[in-house]
């Protein structure tokens, strides 16, 4: 995956979905690069003090 992928799975991540719906959306990136990228962003989250309300409609 190149940078701009792995962005545009950070960003999705971001804004709330799910690892299996990340699965749907890239079905021909690698699931380990997914899953990472999940991982990573969510421990970003985790730390984060400040809860952030997204709410994003992907249709």
């Amino acid at each position: 995956m190149n940078e701009q992928d792995c962005r545009a799975v950070e960003n999705m991540c971001l804004t709330g979905m799910e690892l299996e719906g990340l699965y749907a959306c890239f079905p021909k990136f690698p699931r380990e690069e997914i899953e990472r990228i999940y991982l990573a962003s969510k421990a970003k989250t985790d730390d984060d003090p400040v809860d952030t309300l997204i709410s994003a409609n992907c249709s």
